[in-house]
């Protein structure tokens, strides 16, 4: 299905917009415009008040960066991100699916002496209506709830519209919370966290997101789990467009069963070659796996030179599925995956799913 043909089905839910916290009711965007402007300005900001202890630290950390900036705003629900952004100087432009959400914010920011623009999304052509030069995109909660083809339809038809070095920012579920919760497919966790009616929530992380948006390219500034890992945030650099062409990836056979990584800290464990490279010297090898007791060390080695060949990632125990991902600009086809014991505590249990070679994104 395209993204025009999904729209209005997103609609129909997404007039429903979450209050300023996860414990806050929702309400219908729709609703509140029957109330006089007296009472839709205490109910708006008693909820963005509320809001400020989730989102805080990031309108401390954004409301400097971002003034003086042009940011679209993607999903804007009440609008309670752009109105704090705007009121430190930022250039808002407020986009939302549904009209009476971006009534709300008009009604409102007009009694707070601010100025917003808004658009409506009513298919790809709306981003059309955009200046060519926003600084920055900013997207919290909301792309996530597209299925990754048509949000990848989305996201390209915004990314035209954005500066060479511009921003992309981004809230959304990772995949932590998506394994805790079960593993439930998309159409259906979305009911899961966000309710009756949602259609759809997907997880992303870093690398998922440099996949929906290639062929641009990305350079990562942050990325940072919060919330017990209920929430991801994920600012990035758009660096240009670049090879449009498949992506180059190559399974490795999984060891079966469960390992074994014996102490004292730091002993290895099991290795495994990861052969020839499927692009250039210049790879990401992805892979899955749950670690039942200990902490384990995954890292690339190049055993001919003896050396490391990326950073080691350290995956301790904890429930279900984990994704890794370890990163080189110096691959040989004699490369291979090492794991060792990564704790003083004794011995590591963990299993391995799924490893995949891949070019970088």
């Amino acid at each position: 299905m395209s993204f025009d043909n999904l729209v209005n089905t997103m609609a129909e839910k997404w007039r429903e917009v979450p209050g300023g916290s996860d414990q806050h009711p929702r309400q219908f965007s729709d609703e509140l415009l029957q109330e006089a402007d007296a009472e839709l300005l205490r109910s708006w900001s008693k909820e963005f008040e509320a809001a400020r202890p989730l989102r805080g630290w990031y309108w401390q950390l954004y409301g400097e960066l971002l003034r003086g900036q042009r940011v679209v705003e993607i999903g804007s629900g009440l609008g309670f991100d752009a109105m704090h952004l705007a009121s430190q100087g930022a250039i808002m432009t407020c986009c939302d699916i549904v009209p009476s959400n971006l009534e709300v914010i008009q009604r409102v920011a007009r009694h707070r002496g601010l100025k917003i623009e808004t658009l409506h999304i009513d298919g790809l052509a709306a981003f059309d209506r955009l200046p060519q030069d926003f600084d920055a995109v900013w997207a919290i909660g909301s792309i996530h709830h597209m299925p990754f083809d048509e949000a990848r339809e989305e996201s390209h038809a915004i990314l035209r519209r954005l500066k060479p070095g511009g921003r992309w920012i981004e809230l959304t579920y990772p995949h932590e919370r998506w394994v805790r919760e079960g593993s439930p497919p998309f159409g259906v966790w979305g009911q899961v966290t966000d309710g009756d009616r949602t259609p759809w929530a997907e997880w992303y992380d870093v690398e998922k997101l440099k996949e929906r948006l290639r062929p641009w390219r990305l350079e990562t500034i942050m990325e940072r789990r919060f919330e017990s890992d209920a929430y991801v945030w994920m600012d990035s650099r758009v660096l240009g467009r670049g090879d449009d062409t498949p992506i180059k990836r190559r399974r490795v056979q999984a060891p079966p069963g469960l390992l074994s990584a014996p102490g004292p800290m730091w002993n290895y464990a099991w290795r495994t070659p990861l052969g020839p490279s499927p692009a250039s010297a210049t790879v990401t090898v992805e892979i899955e796996c749950v670690v039942e007791r200990g902490s384990v060390g995954f890292v690339m080695l190049h055993p001919s030179k003896d050396r490391f060949i990326s950073r080691e990632i350290i995956v301790e125990a904890r429930t279900g599925n984990q994704r890794i991902h370890l990163a080189t600009d110096a691959y040989e086809v004699d490369a291979r995956l090492l794991t060792r014991c990564a704790t003083a505590l004794g011995t590591c249990e963990y299993r391995i799913s799924s490893i995949e070679v891949r070019e970088a994104l």
